[in-house]
């Protein structure tokens, strides 16, 4: 059985309409959009740069330290808003980039989704979903 990625690129399948947070997203509304929508992480928006990406872990991180307790873990449990809990320090791709790319971050980084910036504006989200729809099994 052969199979592989398509060949498109990830404007192809992204997601156009991003649902987004910003930096000051207290805690309770927070909770609330991931309640209301079914997505792992909100790109953080301060204005028109992207400046983080939220996740449900990251919520939930504020509210337990986990097992293994560090000083950076337990700190956590004081964070107010997005920008307390949001990780800085973020993979993304490019809508002309291949999908392959993207899933390939996905597998590496165990990541659920990627926001797709161009020219450091945010574009779109791709996410494990939308690459699975390109999954070619002949």
């Amino acid at each position: 059985m052969e199979h592989h990625i398509a060949r498109v690129s990830v404007k192809d399948s992204m997601t156009k309409d991003v649902v987004t947070v910003t930096p000051d997203t207290d805690l309770k509304k927070l909770k609330e959009m991931f309640e209301q929508y079914d997505f792992n992480s909100f790109p953080v928006l301060d204005g028109q740069k992207m400046v983080g990406v939220v996740s449900k872990l990251d919520l939930l991180r504020a509210f337990s330290a986990g097992l293994h307790v560090t000083t950076g873990r337990f700190m956590k449990l004081y964070s107010n808003n997005a920008a307390d809990i949001m990780h800085t320090a973020t993979v993304y791709v490019s809508p002309e980039d291949p999908i392959s790319k993207a899933a390939d971050y996905m597998v590496e980084f165990k990541l659920r989704s990627v926001p797709v910036l161009e020219r450091g504006v945010l574009k779109g989200m791709i996410s494990r979903q939308d690459i699975i729809r390109c999954l070619m099994i002949e």
